[in-house]
């Protein structure tokens, strides 16, 4: 390799080849990966961690109700002691127990039980609990020892040592398993919190890369239909420029208008209804200057709708679409009528023509720019939630059926 070969090049020029690093004494984790015991080491309880306050008040509490079982018994056996030798006893024991917890949580800490490592961490804590317990019996009698100087009642009798070491350590053990179950509840506790947290940001981050994703989808189809219907327009134009220049220049005063209202920089996938209704109302001023009275545009809204967020360029998407497919010979009037109502909870939008209507929706839809347009754009702001129905009618012609969620102005996305 490119070491070795390195190496060889030193020991050809006479210096003294580099030596390869001799192997690691323990297994290395991979890239990436931490090794079990830091790993659950990150997660332990440490010492900054616990609530030393608390946990003051939570062994005088013990130490007391102690005291209390003792005395009581002892006046219940017939026994005449007075209540402040169990009260000593029990006090001391409990306090040398709290001053000892440091080197307990340490221990933990430094050395956690996991299922890869527990045949050599438990004998480990085996041994620190019976140093923590020897430490333990030893404050006790020495405490207990300067209590008893203090207030004058003698020496204080331990009996055997080695006996009372035994005897104390039933307890320790008991002492030591169950702190060390308590941080570990501890510290799952705050691990599963940790993960929930990290959950929840991770699924809020990409919420907002999927709303991005869709803003710029939408902003595409948008697009796309700027060019669509200016095209549209400027033929319609040109199609009379050089037969009516009057008419032309009001067609264009027409165009100029929706442009101005295309292009808001206030626009974005959705507008208010008042806002497409406009946009509508000057695409009938153009198709009115071009066709005269061979167009018949009625459009017909429930009240209380005006701000009701809608796609933006959707109906005139549908009206221009209706007039661009209009072939009917029996009545050379394009007849287009738009209703606008809200039901159930959901904007329907009916844009009904006199044209000669549809044989398949599917390759109607998949054919031309405005209705594929306008069903990729549904599906990508509302979802399942919305409807996109073509159908001929009885009496001829086209009805166009979508509907969407019903909204308040507050739910307009930003341009």
């Amino acid at each position: 390799d490119r070491h070795v070969s390195h190496s060889r090049e030193h020991a050809q020029d006479g210096m003294t080849p580099i030596p390869e690093p001799a192997p690691m004494p323990f297994p290395r984790s991979r890239q990436g990966e931490e090794a079990p015991l830091n790993s659950e080491r990150r997660h332990w309880i440490e010492l900054a961690d616990l609530n030393w306050g608390l946990a003051f008040l939570l062994y005088t509490v013990l130490g007391l109700i102690s005291a209390g079982s003792i005395f009581t018994n002892g006046l219940a056996s017939g026994g005449h002691q007075p209540y402040y030798y169990p009260l000593i006893w029990e006090m001391t024991g409990y306090y040398m127990a709290l001053s000892l917890l440091p080197l307990m949580v340490l221990g933990f800490s430094r050395v956690p039980i996991s299922r890869e490592n527990w045949f050599w961490t438990i004998p480990v804590h085996l041994g620190i609990s019976m140093c923590i317990g020897a430490a333990h019996t030893g404050l006790m009698y020495l405490s207990r020892e300067l209590v008893y100087r203090l207030l004058g009642l003698g020496p204080y009798d331990y009996g055997h040592f080695g006996y009372r070491m035994l005897m104390e350590y039933h307890k320790q053990v008991l002492h030591y398993a169950l702190v060390y179950a308590v941080l570990k509840g501890m510290a799952l506790y705050r691990t599963n919190r940790e993960r929930e947290r990290a959950a929840a940001a991770l699924e809020l981050k990409n919420s907002e890369l999927q709303r991005q994703l869709g803003q710029v989808q939408l902003q595409a189809l948008r697009s796309q239909l700027n060019p669509h219907f200016l095209f549209n327009t400027l033929n319609m134009i040109s199609s009379v420029m050089y037969e009516d220049c009057d008419r032309a220049d009001h067609m264009i005063s027409a165009l100029s208008r929706m442009l101005r209202m295309s292009l808001d920089d206030q626009v974005g996938p959705e507008a208010p209804l008042r806002h497409e209704l406009e946009f509508l109302d000057a695409a009938a001023e153009l198709l009115k200057a071009r066709f005269g009275d061979g167009i018949k545009l009625e459009v017909t809204c429930a009240p209380g709708l005006a701000d009701v967020p809608t796609p933006s360029l959707l109906l005139h998407t549908l009206v221009e679409n209706a007039i661009k497919h209009h072939q009917n010979q029996s009545d050379p009037v394009i007849r287009v009528h738009v209703r606008i109502e809200a039901e159930n909870g959901s904007l329907h939008l009916h844009v009904l023509d006199n044209g000669p209507g549809i044989a398949d929706p599917d390759i109607a839809v998949g054919k031309g720019v405005g209705l594929s347009n306008t069903r990729q754009r549904l599906q990508a702001l509302y979802g399942d939630k919305s409807t996109f129905e073509l159908e001929n009618r009885a009496e001829g012609g086209l009805h166009v059926h979508i509907a969407f969620p019903l909204r308040s102005q507050a739910a307009l996305q930003p341009a």
